[in-house]
């Protein structure tokens, strides 16, 4: 087991860089996920620590060997890491079992150990009576569990995963996350996977790291991450947090009163009197009342879209802009557009200055 450390490292591909000024510690044997959206740069980060890129500027460190560092640059195959890639990687003319054990072959290992790693990589994930059928006779989610037990037959010091689940339909993803969360109990490897889905992170995850343009934007466990977002991105994209300028009327350390629309409303987080900050709501912290009800802010009904359990009704406040958006969660039938409802403010965060 090893842990990673990053501390300032760049990649730039022309004048705009990828990856920028990363500085990041992954504890030994913690699953780590990098979470945002496309072309944030979270492969590219993934793609450094393993090797198959060189950081421009910056160092990075695998259980304290120091593996990139301006002409020092040591290749993949001599980190210790395992990668499973998104597309699984696997060679259509090789068994299973060839397949786990290809790199274990390269690596000139006695063939009786290699044996026994690629019976002991399929047993732990869960393929132990198909080690004689080719890849293409199995579906999406054992094609996976191949690419897993290759990489876990290596024994490697770090797994990377890179979105290892946007191939598979949502009940084989809702499996493999339950698989990932033993495989790493199990094995105890430190683990660092990228996602666009934050429900995979924070399904998964000890910690997530929020990128946005190259950089790390906030690291935290995912439901500190989820409950205080540092900026207005990490709000916006964890949870589809809708921000509000608000003005605040009191504070009482951790907690403050704010002003929504005239309404007094108590939310947490902290700010000077008179100060204006953005107040961030999701479907959660909101729930709908009758109409005019006290303490309540009076709203429209734009939308509402059926979702199982619950209903979510999209909302205009009729003294906010048109273009203030709410959504509330809530059960039973909903109202029909365009009537009028009272919207209640159960929770909110107000984003730090």
């Amino acid at each position: 087991m090893a842990g990673l450390t990053l501390d300032g490292v760049t990649r730039r591909f022309g004048p705009v860089p990828a990856v920028d000024a990363v500085t990041l510690d992954v504890e030994d044997g913690e699953f780590l996920a990098l979470l945002g959206p496309s072309g944030c740069g979270k492969t590219t980060l993934l793609r450094l620590v393993a090797g198959f890129e060189a950081p421009d500027e910056g160092r990075i460190r695998i259980g304290g060997d120091l593996v990139a560092e301006g002409g020092r640059h040591v290749p993949p195959e001599r980190r210790g890491i395992g990668m499973v890639f998104q597309s699984y990687a696997l060679w259509p003319h090789m068994s299973v079992a060839d397949n786990v054990g290809y790199a274990l072959k390269v690596r000139r290992l006695p063939r009786a150990e290699r044996e026994r790693r690629v019976r002991d990589a399929l047993d732990l994930v869960g393929l132990s009576g198909l080690a004689d059928r080719r890849p293409q006779q199995l579906s999406g989610g054992q094609r996976q569990r191949v690419a897993l037990a290759r990489c876990l037959a290596m024994r490697p010091r770090v797994v990377l995963l890179d979105e290892p689940l946007a191939n598979l339909d949502a009940n084989l993803r809702e499996t493999m996350l339950a698989e990932f969360r033993r495989f790493h109990r199990e094995i105890g490897s430190t683990f660092v996977y990228v996602t666009h889905d934050q429900t995979e992170a924070m399904a998964l995850a000890d910690r997530i790291a929020v990128m946005d343009g190259g950089r790390v934007v906030q690291v935290a466990a995912p439901r500190h991450l989820f409950r205080t977002p540092a900026t207005a991105m990490v709000a916006r994209f964890v949870g589809r947090g809708v921000l509000v300028p608000v003005t605040v009327r009191a504070n009482g350390g951790d907690a403050a009163i704010v002003d929504l629309w005239g309404l007094g409303v108590p939310v947490r987080g902290s700010g000077r009197p008179g100060e204006t900050r953005e107040l961030c709501l999701r479907a959660g912290d909101l729930a709908l009342c009758e109409d005019a009800a006290a303490g309540s802010v009076p709203a429209r009904v734009v939308a509402a879209a059926f979702q199982g359990a619950t209903t979510q009704v999209t909302v205009v406040p009729e003294a906010g802009p048109q273009t203030c958006e709410l959504r509330v969660e809530t059960g039973g039938e909903p109202p029909p557009p365009g009537s009028r409802v009272g919207l209640r403010v159960l929770d909110g965060w107000l984003l730090p200055a």
